[in-house]
């Protein structure tokens, strides 16, 4: 109830042209074949998404570079974790607690729009493994009409 919340502040505050001092971040929402991703933090260089439903965050997303670039974005790469998924990988990465996990894959980026609000293609696979899977990100906001 309380990430609904602040996902419709996040909405209403950028159709209102409010800014929290930290460009774009906390304003973007994209629904996806599969489900909603937020824009949920950054660390240091490292974008931090979530995704899943208003009931519960299924997994996170680290995508470097992208933190701080809000205009003219184009590609950039990462890797996803989840508590579980269909495959344990024989390496692990840090997980959304900063605990190691064996449920994660490469995540590869696209910006299709440069600028917010923006739509995306990402290709997504398990482990270490060639990416087999493209998710396609529509933004969630009034001000997006492409």
């Amino acid at each position: 109830m309380l990430r609904k919340f602040c996902q419709s502040l996040s909405i209403a505050l950028a159709i209102f042209g409010v800014s929290s001092g930290q460009g774009v971040l906390a304003d973007e929402v994209w629904s996806t074949e599969e489900y909603d991703v937020v824009y949920q933090d950054e660390r240091n260089k490292t974008a931090i998404w979530t995704y899943g439903s208003d009931e519960q965050v299924i997994g996170t997303v680290f995508i470097d570079g992208l933190a701080g670039v809000y205009k003219d974005r184009g590609s950039y790469t990462g890797y996803w974790v989840q508590e579980s998924s269909s495959v344990r990988c024989d390496t692990f990465r840090e997980g959304a607690d900063g605990k190691p996990t064996y449920h994660w894959g490469k995540f590869e980026l696209k910006f299709i729009d440069p600028d917010f609000p923006a739509r995306w293609q990402a290709d997504f696979g398990l482990c270490d493994r060639k990416t087999t899977i493209k998710l396609n990100g529509t933004p969630i906001t009034p001000l997006f009409k492409k």
